[in-house]
């Protein structure tokens, strides 16, 4: 028979129902596991209602815990980040906190009427033709310009608008250039504005991180059932970093109207994403690090991320032995996957990884243009550095952007990539299928590459427009087999 003081010893619950246990929740957490004989288990219940959290509000770092599992449950919560009373920034989201809904501060997505013209008379300003009214200088700001620049989606504070010619100011490079949409897409560059809202009724979001949890060894740590509504934009809600656990869990839990990344992972194993729900998020949703090992993103539902037109994609995924499967992506500026490492990266295990059975799409209504979209895209995106990655099994259709949004795009000499069994349809802007040549990367600058667009096989895929397929005479471990195109 096992005495009840020992059974208190295994088990810690920290109970979370009102505000002021949510705040006192670090320290309690803290002395709970920080003491000389650590729980087995410390589970923290949220009960339903909202609270509102801190910078770092959870900052678990340095725990030596190796038979200690943390179990973070939500029952009908709903946490929002704090309201500091600084005022408007651009960086700040803004919710309703009686409806739980998010209010956007940018404008519906606009076609610009030019390209960027400098303003000779005043050294940084820039100006493009628009159907704006005018706004004074004082008027001005607090107004933002974010508008498409090749695969980049830059802001610029607005100087003033005067006579259909919007006047900006470029303050730092933001590493492309201001007439690359007519260098590369032969299109007019698509703009929104960031204008500070009617602050009455509303809770900016001033706070960004709500957990850290870093350099620390766990039996175990699980988040499940708690959804997130609005942040502000910095170093990602949620990030685990150099974290060793039996196995490490979010699952079942809502985030919207994130600005900032949702999820980051670095330096682990065995992080598994599960049945989560991310709507309305303004940049990426999980990115996952190429020193990371056995990562699995299985069940989730992205729709209507990546608000900001930025090349930010939904989820990001380098690393080994990962597994992404059984995904729905619908609507998104730039892509919903991007899978390996950039040329210029060291690839730490070797990317390697599965994904099958997604469906990546885009609404009817989200594909109304001019969209909110950058050009030269993929839905699935493949980067330079794979060891061995398959992209199998998935259905995504109606596709549709600016200029050059594939289906399936291998950028940059691929490598190591298998593409079969997928079907691609109704790409209506870019080929279904991109393996492209780029055998210079080899030579570029900081470059960790030596054998480009080599190991790589395309076969048994559907498709119904164009196909683009590159592979070296001189590799005999890439083929091409057979892709049937069909009628739409």
């Amino acid at each position: 028979m096992i005495h009840p003081f020992v059974l208190v010893c295994l088990s810690v619950l920290l109970s979370v129902r009102s505000q002021q246990d949510f705040d006192a929740l670090p320290a309690r957490l803290d002395s709970a596991l920080r003491t000389a004989d650590p729980p087995e288990l410390v589970e923290v219940s949220i009960g339903p209602g909202i609270y509102l959290y801190g910078e770092r509000h959870l900052d678990l770092n340095g725990l030596d815990l190796p038979d200690t599992r943390i179990v973070i449950r939500g029952d009908d919560c709903t946490l929002v980040a704090k309201d500091d009373g600084s005022g408007y920034a651009m960086k700040y989201n803004y919710v309703d906190l009686n409806t739980l809904k998010g209010v956007d501060t940018w404008t519906a997505v606009k076609k610009a009427g030019s390209w960027p013209i400098p303003v000779f008379s005043r050294k940084g300003v820039y100006k493009i033709r628009c159907h704006e009214p005018d706004l004074s200088e004082e008027d001005a700001e607090d107004l933002w310009l974010h508008i498409s620049q090749w695969f980049l989606g830059p802001f610029y504070p607005v100087v003033r608008i005067k006579d259909g010619w919007l006047y900006f100011r470029k303050e730092e490079d933001p590493g492309t250039a201001m007439w690359s949409e007519l260098r590369f897409g032969r299109c007019l560059p698509r703009y929104l504005l960031c204008k500070q809202p009617q602050r009455e009724g509303l809770h900016a979001c001033t706070a960004t991180n709500f957990l850290s949890l870093s350099n620390s060894r766990l039996g175990a740590f699980t988040m499940e059932d708690v959804s997130f509504l609005g942040n502000a934009d910095g170093k990602y809600l949620i990030w685990l970093d150099g974290l060793q656990a039996g196995s490490t869990v979010i699952g079942r839990c809502r985030f919207s109207h994130i600005r900032s990344s949702c999820i980051k992972i670095d330096r682990m194993d065995g992080f598994r994403l599960e049945d989560c729900l991310f709507t309305g998020n303004y940049q990426g949703c999980l990115r996952v690090a190429q020193d990371c090992r056995n990562t699995s993103i299985t069940g989730n539902r992205f729709i209507g991320n990546g608000r900001m037109m930025t090349n930010v994609p939904l989820v990001s995924c380098a690393g080994a032995d990962y597994r992404i499967a059984d995904n729905y992506f619908e609507d998104f500026s730039y892509a919903a996957l991007i899978l390996g490492v950039h040329y210029t990266e060291v690839d730490t295990y070797g990317t390697s990884g599965v994904v099958e059975q997604n469906e990546i799409c885009q609404s009817e209504s989200f594909r109304q243009h001019p969209m909110r979209s950058l050009i030269d895209s993929g839905a699935i995106y493949i980067g330079t550095g794979n060891k061995r990655t398959v992209v199998r099994n998935n259905y995504i259709h109606d596709i549709d952007g600016p200029h050059g949004n594939r289906g399936i795009f291998a950028d940059d000499g691929t490598m190591n990539v298998t593409i079969e069994g997928n079907t691609v349809l109704r790409i209506r802007n870019g080929y279904c299928i991109d393996l492209r040549k780029c055998l210079r990367v080899k030579w570029l600058p900081d470059t960790k590459v030596t054998a480009p667009n080599t190991g790589n096989i395309v076969r048994n895929n559907v498709y119904d427009g164009d196909i683009r397929l590159f592979i070296r005479k001189d590799d005999p471990t890439s083929y091409i087999g057979e892709n049937r195109k069909v009628c739409e």
